[in-house]
């Protein structure tokens, strides 16, 4: 006997036997199992999907942004206005007029990016997570790492609860970063003193996305069926790539 990789309680299994069949639930019960038996939703969503998970977290993601809109709007006005000294310090041909000229066709194209921005975080992580497994000889398929990271992405989906809340119930007013919504050491660094690097660096310490990369890890293990210790090897490489844009080209 054994203990079976990426189990929740290291429970034992013969190697030998049948593979039991997969545990058959709802997606509601996905949503609520991930929080406290992941490698249980893992394990049972292994070879069946990720579709309608993908569709709730995506429209409920939707929501949150809707509800939140007007200091996303706001945020943008002063991320735009960094940006603008930023740009015109670094190339005197530029001025504040062009700047202004190119400001509601950016603000546009960043208020559908809100809404678009979960599924492409999830598929592009999803193939990093399936290129990593490849180096280090874990057997995942493209379509198992899509569902792992989907499945993972569920509790972040209350981080997004808590921002649209404070939108809604407290003074957002001095909202100016994006930062100042979420849960890492960056929401108490002022974004204009701040070096840029520091600030993204600081922002992707968040707890839900730290919260993601472990759950991912879990569904390393459990699917490609290795030890937890690979599982958190393969998603800490992720981790590291998606975190290098967020500060070294600030």
């Amino acid at each position: 006997m054994e203990t079976r990789s990426g189990a929740d309680r290291g429970a034992s299994y013969d190697p030998n036997s049948a593979a039991a069949p997969p545990e058959k639930a709802s997606v509601v019960e996905d949503f609520i199992d991930i929080f406290y038996a992941p490698s249980t939703v893992f394990a049972r969503r292994e070879k069946s999907g990720f579709g309608v998970q993908l569709i709730v977290v995506m429209i409920l993601t939707a929501l949150f942004v809707f509800a939140s809109r007007a200091v996303f709007s706001q945020i943008f006005d002063a991320e735009f206005a960094r940006g603008t000294a930023k740009a015109m310090a670094n190339n005197p041909q530029l001025t504040q007029e062009m700047m202004d000229k190119a400001k509601p066709i950016q603000e546009k194209i960043g208020s559908i990016v809100l809404y678009v921005i979960t599924p492409i975080i999830i598929f592009v992580t999803a193939l990093l997570v399936w290129v990593t497994a490849k180096i280090l000889s874990i057997k995942l398929t493209y379509t198992q790492a899509a569902t792992i990271t989907t499945l993972a992405w569920i509790p972040r989906l209350v981080g997004g609860l808590l921002g649209a809340l404070q939108v809604l119930l407290m003074d957002t007013s001095n909202v100016t970063s994006p930062y100042a919504l979420g849960f890492s050491p960056a929401r108490f660094l002022n974004p204009e003193t701040t070096n840029g690097k520091l600030l993204g660096l600081m922002g992707s310490l968040d707890v839900f996305a730290i919260w993601y990369a472990v759950l991912i890890g879990i569904g390393i293990a459990v699917v490609g069926k290795v030890p937890r210790s690979r599982g958190y090897l393969a998603t800490a490489i992720v981790f590291v790539v998606t975190t290098i844009p967020l500060f070294a080209f600030r």
